[in-house]
């Protein structure tokens, strides 16, 4: 069951979004190889959370 309102989601793929944009301007970027791994990282749970925030428990 999804308990997150439209809002949250769109909050969620906002957040999303802007971690993503981050890995790809630190790939353009003198970054470590670190900063970059943070990163990717951060993209990541990002990207969970959206996914979690519009799973509405079908397949």
């Amino acid at each position: 069951m999804n308990y997150y309102t439209p809002a949250a989601q769109e909050r969620a793929l906002d957040a999303a979004h802007a971690a993503m944009e981050k890995v790809l301007d630190g790939m353009l970027e003198p970054l470590s190889r670190h900063a970059l791994n943070a990163r990717w990282n951060q993209a990541c749970e990002a990207m969970a959370k959206y996914l979690d925030a519009k799973d509405n428990g079908e397949e």
